[in-house]
């Protein structure tokens, strides 16, 4: 595989906003659908074989879809096939009950010179349903108050999106941005610049801590729990979905059996 070719496509996906990590396996992908005639079907044939398994295969066309969007996007020409996953069941979802989120906001409380801070990274995980890594992405100018909008310019998919900002999440992400001292160009700030994904989830297992919760909490279970909770409430799964930027409606569908049992 020409390795300028691959060089841009690493590129391409970190302007989108994956981790280095991700990056780099979604990009072997590439490099092995180039560099193996009939890939797709190799792995088909090794599902079949079982020698992979259903969501290793559903991964690797994760990747390989991605990699035809980028020939798209820049003008290439990408495989007319089409890439298809397999179907499996849906892993059970664990989610914070209301309660347990109100804990969480309360536990900030304890490090006072840290609680407005601390709400506010809660406040984007469960009340804007963000990722961890679009929390740690987002711009002080990608919130706006007076329509009541975030904008999500770096996501999973890498799809820009608005997010509904509550009233309660307004009171939290405007408490904190009136105090907030940035030494980076990102809202959320740790001690040396902007927080990144990693420093997040350290943070929200910290608040658990704090909080005297014996699950195990992790930042996107506050994302699963606000999809619950909406649903719960009433809301249409199409926007739930849309609130969440999923491109399918059967990666939102997992939570509906949560929220009505």
């Amino acid at each position: 595989m020409n390795e300028l070719i691959l060089q841009e496509y690493r590129d391409y996906l970190q302007l989108k906003g994956y981790r280095p990590r991700s990056i780099t396996k979604m990009a072997a992908q590439a490099r092995e659908h180039e560099n193996q005639r009939n890939y797709y079907q190799h792995l088909r044939q090794r599902l079949e074989e079982k020698s992979l398994t259903k969501n290793t295969f559903n991964h690797y066309v994760y990747c390989l879809k991605n990699y035809f969007q980028f020939l798209e996007d820049t003008g290439r020409k990408a495989p007319s096939y089409k890439l298809l996953k397999e179907k499996k069941h849906l892993p059970e979802t664990h989610i914070l009950t209301v309660e347990e989120v109100r804990q969480l906001f309360a536990a900030t409380a304890q490090k006072p010179q840290l609680a407005a801070r601390d709400k506010a990274v809660l406040a984007c995980l469960y009340h804007l349903g963000l990722r961890a890594g679009e929390a740690a992405n987002l711009k002080p100018a990608d919130l706006d108050f007076t329509e009541n909008l975030a904008f999500v310019e770096k996501s999973k998919t890498g799809r820009q999106r608005q997010v509904p900002i509550s009233s309660n999440a307004q009171d939290i992400l405007i408490t904190y941005e009136q105090g907030r001292i940035a030494k980076g160009d990102c809202f959320l700030q740790g001690l040396k610049g902007n927080l990144t994904a990693n420093g997040i989830e350290q943070i929200v297992k910290r608040i658990a801590k704090q909080a005297g919760i014996k699950k195990r909490i992790y930042p996107h279970l506050l994302r699963h729990s606000i999809a619950s909770h909406l649903l719960k409430s009433g809301m249409p799964l199409k926007q739930v979905a849309k609130f969440l930027g999923h491109q399918s409606l059967e990666s939102t569908q997992r939570y509906t059996h949560i929220a009505h049992p």
